[in-house]
């Protein structure tokens, strides 16, 4: 699944193809995973230049002006691509819906079927992991209000911060040093701070890291410099041997260097 660091990068990827162009339409192809009529998306959107392309949490949202906005939710197996000619775009499999600019389709499609497409969604007022409103004020009285939870189900917990999947869940708590097992109401305000600024850390520290491996990519994901969320790695760099199991119902990564409250 692409998460936070993903997202970030693909919509800047994805903006530097099609800045500038105008939308001549759009093309739903499952009825179901697209919530408005394509004829009230054309009449809303047809000929309008797309002015950003952002991200909340782990949806992108490609932003038209005068408060039109198209959000994308890959989900599990969502991907994008983008082409240049209608029999490229015939040749995707599994398509949803797809924004035709002047000589460049941009197609998201989904074999599981789960990626949703919405016209102007409502975001509500849980913070993202990377925006202004996730201040440490906020994550400390959230922490205090959820202190009966696992820290890895509150981290992952979009209802308490949007964005952190379930591989940064892992990477944040190994780098704060704090068991996948601890409760959230266990841990000692300096350990919440670790793990406060932990978040932001990784956070940004993916997003560089994929810029420098995949630097022209849309779609999928790159996870070979995880630490410990990463199949390929044995033990840690700090030498400690990678354990898997199933906590909170997610395959998790951790080391017993890191530490149970």
């Amino acid at each position: 699944m692409p998460e936070l660091p993903d997202l970030e990068v693909f919509k800047g990827n994805i903006y530097k193809r099609i800045t500038a162009k105008k939308l001549v339409d759009v093309t739903v192809y499952n009825l179901q995973k697209v919530t408005t009529p394509q004829g009230w998306l054309n009449e809303e959107l047809g000929g309008r230049e797309l002015i950003a392309i952002n991200r909340f949490g782990k949806e992108l949202l490609f932003d038209f002006g005068a408060d039109k906005i198209i959000s994308a939710h890959l989900m599990l197996s969502g991907r994008i691509s983008i082409v240049n000619e209608m029999a490229e775009v015939e040749k995707i499999k599994s398509k949803i819906f797809s924004l035709n600019f002047e000589k460049e389709h941009v197609v998201f499609s989904d074999v599981g079927r789960l990626c949703t497409i919405k016209y102007n969604p409502k975001l509500g007022n849980v913070p993202d992991a990377l925006g202004e409103k996730f201040t440490w004020v906020y994550f400390q009285k959230i922490a205090r209000k959820k202190a009966r939870m696992n820290v890895k189900g509150f981290l992952i917990d979009q209802k308490v911060v949007k964005g952190i999947g379930n591989a940064y869940a892992d990477e944040i708590l190994w780098l704060a040093r704090i068991s996948p097992h601890s409760m959230v109401g266990k841990l000692p305000d300096d350990v919440l701070i670790e793990l406060y600024h932990a978040i932001r850390t990784v956070l940004k520290e993916a997003i560089a890291s994929i810029q420098t491996i995949a630097p022209d990519i849309i779609s999928g994901e790159e996870r070979s410099f995880l630490q410990v969320h990463n199949k390929n790695r044995k033990q840690t760099e700090t030498g400690y041997p990678i354990k898997m199991e199933r906590i909170v119902s997610k395959i998790t990564y951790y080391t017993e260097e890191q530490v149970f409250y």
